[in-house]
């Protein structure tokens, strides 16, 4: 039977926050559920925000949404 499953993440980079989106859903990739479940069909950006050390931007980090599709 066809499944949807949602999974939350956040994703960072000292780039960008496109790239930090881009990491969120490479690294993401990488975890047993998404390995052994299904595959990402879509992702929504959520969020965005940014760590901050001496007044410097740090890191840029992006709240993604993904949707995972598989069959049990």
């Amino acid at each position: 039977m066809p499944f949807v499953k949602i999974i939350d993440t956040v994703g960072s980079s000292t780039e960008s926050w496109e790239q930090a989106a881009k990491n969120a859903i490479e690294e993401s990739s990488k975890l047993p559920i998404f390995r052994q479940k299904g595959r990402i069909t879509k992702a929504t950006i959520k969020g965005f925000d940014v760590e901050i050390e001496n007044n410097k931007i740090t890191a840029y980090l992006c709240r993604v949404e993904m949707f995972l599709s598989g069959a049990e």
